[in-house]
């Protein structure tokens, strides 16, 4: 049995993906013939503060947070910041997601 990876590593380390307008050409595989990476949309291990801004976000969601508005005050109301401390703004947290494709 192979060790399992916790993300892909044939993905490029930009976080920004634009899928190709056509089809794979030549990408085309046999059903048995290729590994299937779990984990396919990340090339690396999410950190421990992406993890507490995912598990916070779920709380949000949980408690009724649907505006960007409701996420930004939440997200602030319980400390959660941005990587450099700073509070969260509705402008930084969409450049945020745009750039991390959350």
């Amino acid at each position: 049995m192979s060790d399992t990876l916790n993300f892909n590593p044939a993905l490029p380390e930009s976080r920004q993906f634009t899928p190709p307008a056509e089809g794979g050409n030549g990408a085309i595989h046999k059903p048995g013939d290729y590994t299937n990476l779990i984990w396919q949309t990340r090339s690396r291990e999410p950190e421990n503060w992406e993890v507490n801004l995912i598990a916070t976000l779920e709380d949000l969601f949980e408690q009724g947070a649907e505006t960007l508005p409701e996420l930004v005050n939440g997200l602030n109301a319980m400390r959660m910041h941005d990587l450099q401390g700073e509070p969260w703004s509705e402008t930084s947290f969409q450049a945020f997601l745009q750039v991390n494709g959350y």
